[in-house]
Formats: structure tokens, C-alpha cells, sequence
């Protein structure tokens, strides 16, 4: 009679066609891998050669430069919650990274009183690092990223080329991070050029972006400031938008452009991201003559009490040395209002040694949009000065019980030939008003804040603004020019 066999089946698998037989078992010894129908053929130099396509080539040489940006809060009890993704490019090997203005935007924007916004950065090699935001440019869709190092720590810059000399149906390639999968590749070819978009910012506004590169390799949400390359592998462009409801339609900016806006507002200090209360030292450099050339001072800044003058060379800020504007960029992002800083400074061949207090970006911006000093004043230390200012507010209104002004702005000083001097303030003079567009309405705003009238005047930048002001017991009104950015 046949001995009867157990076989153990386990659970999910089916056998099926199979003959058993008796098993022969082999003797004791070595166990040898089993052979599998599949078999691998091993490429040889020469075929692996024949697939290194030029795109290949291309990404090979590029990837290291294209990062992973998340936004992420900090919360209690969970962690790092994401909030937003986006992708960057290196540009240097001490980390400074450029990506689109609207992916960092909700760290700009974002409200304080809902806790930190921060960034994240990965770098394809599995690398992590938190990042500052250190320049903005929302007109151009463009900002400028620190990343923070550990000592003596370096990343890969991307080459750059031209986009100049691009043409129509030209192999390019997009790297970013799409939905969240890192590095991610695609490619097509260039669908055209100076193209133009309007889009919705997060900042509510609509703005038009012009001179765009057209392609069809597929850029989708998450690309967003990825690296758009040629087929030598140099970056032409940074990736900004998609059509929406369209497929192989996305845009890029073009790198002559990014070049351009890169000297033009993103080291500039009306560009620097930081608080309102962050520093403000009054002073524009640019690279010149192999070092950091002071190419202004605004009047009556902390640049100018310190007699820095437009033609030194800033050598050094603190301990630090200063060799390019990129260094003044991070090094500026150190500074402290209030607190002095030693600078540096060459100047027709020898050495000068000065010491700069920067004063707080919202007064810097009052300073430089209309050229006046002012100071708030609350109500608390001046209840006569509030009450007088409040009187003027409300006169002709007809209300029988008002509410005391918090505080008031009082001019301090007022620069020579600037808007202020022109518009007839002088020192002593209390600001009361100022004439806003509200959706398309008219409306008189009062001015209690010197961060409020920093804001409002951001707005009016290059424009005019209708003020009121108090000088003793009369009121005056007109209107002032505001200047824009980099205008004395």
C-alpha cells in the first residue's frame, strides 16, 4: 500500500496543470541558486554606449541642480505638516537656489498668528535642508533661496546658457517635482517663444507674464520653478506655469531674463524677503571692477549717516568678507535692526572702517518712498497731540462722539529734494490721512501706523498718493509723489 503525502499549499496560491510525481530528493551538499527560464543578458560597453542618448547625457549632467521644495508648518503633536510643494535650481555651490516667486509665496504671505511657515529643500541625493527665503521678485514670477549648510558643506550648480540663440523645435528638456515625485523627466521640444499669460498669484492679484518659452514636454503642478534644459544639458529656463484644460502646453522663463531680473531686483534691497521690523541699511551694490560697488545711497539713510558714498568698495561686513553681491545677500539676511554692524569699505585705494545702524525696513520704506523721517507717537505719551490730530480727522463729519486716535505720525526730518520737501512737510508736521482706492471706491484712511503707511506707500510705488497733515492748529491736503524702487 502507498504511503500517503501531505502537501502544503499556502493560502492564495493555486496550482494548476502540474503532474506530481514521486520527488527525488538529491544527497546533502551545497545549495545551488535555481535556474529561471528569464535569463539577463548583461550589456556589453558598446550597447550601454548606444543607449546614452543625448537626453540622457543631458539629464545626467543636470540632475544634481534640481531640488525638492516642500512648505511645511510646524505643529504640535504632528510635526512637519506640507502645505505646498514646488521644485528649484542651484546656482552656486554654497546653495543659493532660484525657483518661482509663487511657490514661496504662501511663506511670504502667509499670517503669523496660524505659526512658522517653513521650507524644506531635498536634493536628488536624499540630502535635506531648511531654506530662507532671501529676495522676491513677484513681477517676474522669480525668488531667490539660501540653503542652510552644515560647515564645509557643498552642492552642484547647474551650468547656465543662454536663451538668446534658442530655436524653434529645438530638444528641450524639463526636471522638477510633479505631484511630489522628485526629479522627475520629461521632454519635447521648444513650441515657441515671447509668449505671454495672465495668471491668478496668490496674492489675489492677476498679473500678466510676458516673454515666455513655449514647450511641449509636459510640465505639471509641482514643476513649478524646475530647471527647463537644452540638449547640452545647460539650464534656459525656469518652468513657471501649464495650460490648464490643455495638454502639452506649459511655459518657462527664459534664462537671458532671469539673468537680467537677477541683477536688476533680486540683489537690490527693495527685493530682500524679512520681516517689516528686518533691517534696512539704505544702500544698492552691483558687481563691478572684480569686487561690491556701492551704486547708491539713499539720503538720510543709515548708509549715509555712516558716509558710505557711491563708488566704495564693500570689502567686509562684520567678520565676514564680501566678494560678489550674492555674498552682501546672505550676509544682509544676518543683519539686526537697532544693532550696529562694522563695514569695510575701500575707497579711491584705501581702507575705511565705518560702523552702520540699520534702522527697520518699514521706516526704511517711508525714508525711501517720500524721503521724510517720521515717528509714531502714541496716545498714551501725547494724549494732546492724539486728541488735536483727532479733532482735525473728524471735523466736518458731523458725528457727535468719536474715538481717540491710538497714535499719530509725526515727522521727524525731511530730506533734501525729495517728494516730502516738494509736497511742503516739514519737521513738527502730523500726517492725518491719505486718500485709498478701495474696489474702485474712494475713501479717506487714517494714518496711526508707521508699518501701515509703509504698506500703503508699497502700493503707490512710482504713482501719487492725496495726504492730509496738521501743522498747528491748520490742516493741509494734496498729493505727493511716491517714488519706486531704486529712485532717488
Amino acid at each position: 500500500m502507498p504511503r500517503m503525502r501531505t502537501l502544503l499549499l499556502f493560502p492564495g496560491l493555486l496550482l494548476t496543470g502540474l503532474l506530481l510525481t514521486t520527488p527525488v530528493f538529491a544527497q546533502g551538499g551545497r545549495a545551488v541558486e535555481r535556474g529561471s527560464p528569464l535569463q539577463v543578458v548583461e550589456p556589453d560597453a558598446g550597447e550601454r554606449e548606444l543607449r546614452m542618448t543625448p537626453v540622457v547625457r543631458a539629464v545626467q549632467k543636470a540632475a544634481d541642480s534640481v531640488v525638492s521644495i516642500y512648505l511645511q508648518h510646524q505643529l504640535a503633536r504632528v510635526g512637519a505638516v506640507t502645505e505646498g510643494q514646488g521644485s528649484g535650481v542651484i546656482l552656486d555651490a554654497s546653495g543659493l537656489v532660484i525657483t518661482n516667486w509663487h511657490v514661496v509665496a504662501p511663506v511670504l504671505l502667509a499670517d503669523p498668528r496660524n505659526g512658522p511657515l517653513g521650507v524644506e529643500v531635498k536634493l536628488r541625493d536624499g540630502r535635506s535642508r531648511a531654506a530662507q527665503v532671501l529676495s522676491s521678485s513677484p513681477q517676474r514670477d522669480l525668488a531667490l533661496l539660501q540653503l542652510r549648510l552644515e560647515a564645509n558643506e557643498q552642492v552642484k550648480p547647474i551650468e547656465i546658457g543662454r536663451s538668446a540663440d534658442l530655436m524653434i523645435g529645438e530638444t528641450v528638456i524639463a526636471i522638477g517635482n510633479p505631484q511630489g515625485h522628485a526629479n522627475t523627466v520629461t521632454s519635447g521640444v521648444l513650441s515657441a517663444i515671447d509668449r505671454s499669460i495672465k495668471v491668478r498669484t496668490p496674492d489675489g492679484s492677476v498679473r500678466e507674464y510676458a516673454g515666455l518659452l513655449q514647450t511641449d514636454a509636459a510640465i505639471n503642478q509641482g514643476n513649478s520653478g524646475g530647471a527647463l534644459l537644452d540638449i547640452t544639458g545647460r539650464l534656459i529656463g525656469i518652468n513657471n506655469a501649464m495650460a490648464m484644460g490643455a495638454e502639452n502646453i506649459g511655459f518657462a522663463i527664459p534664462m537671458d531674463a532671469v539673468r537680467e531680473e537677477f541683477d536688476r531686483e533680486l540683489i537690490q534691497s527693495a527685493s530682500f524677503v524679512g520681516p517689516v521690523d528686518g533691517p534696512w541699511l539704505g544702500l544698492e551694490v552691483a558687481d563691478a571692477a572684480g569686487g561690491v560697488v556701492v551704486r547708491e545711497v539713499v539720503p538720510g539713510s543709515p548708509a549715509a549717516a555712516a558716509d558710505i558714498r557711491p563708488g566704495d568698495v564693500l570689502a567686509r561686513i562684520g567678520e565676514h568678507d564680501v566678494r560678489t553681491s550674492l555674498d552682501y545677500l546672505r550676509r544682509f539676511a544676518t543683519l539686526r535692526s537697532r544693532q550696529p554692524v562694522p563695514l569695510s569699505l575701500r575707497r579711491e585705494g584705501k581702507g575705511q572702517q565705518v560702523d552702520a545702524t540699520p534702522i527697520p525696513r518699514f521706516e526704511g520704506t517711508v525714508l525711501q518712498a517720500i524721503g521724510a523721517e517720521l515717528e509714531q507717537v502714541e496716545a498714551d505719551n501725547d494724549h494732546e497731540l492724539a486728541k488735536r490730530a483727532t479733532l482735525a480727522f473728524y471735523r466736518g463729519s458731523n458725528l457727535r462722539r468719536v474715538t481717540l486716535l491710538p497714535a499719530v505720525l509725526r515727522v521727524r526730518g525731511v530730506t533734501p529734494g525729495g517728494p516730502a520737501q516738494a509736497f511742503g512737510l516739514e519737521p513738527g508736521d502730523v500726517l492725518l490721512s491719505a486718500v485709498v482706492d478701495v474696489r474702485g471706491f474712494s475713501r479717506e484712511a487714517q494714518l496711526t501706523s508707521l508699518r501701515g503707511l509703509a504698506a500703503l506707500l508699497d502700493q503707490y510705488r512710482g504713482g501719487s498718493l492725496r495726504l492730509a497733515f496738521l501743522r498747528g492748529d491748520k490742516e493741509y491736503e494734496g498729493t505727493i509723489d511716491v517714488r519706486g524702487p531704486g529712485r532717488r
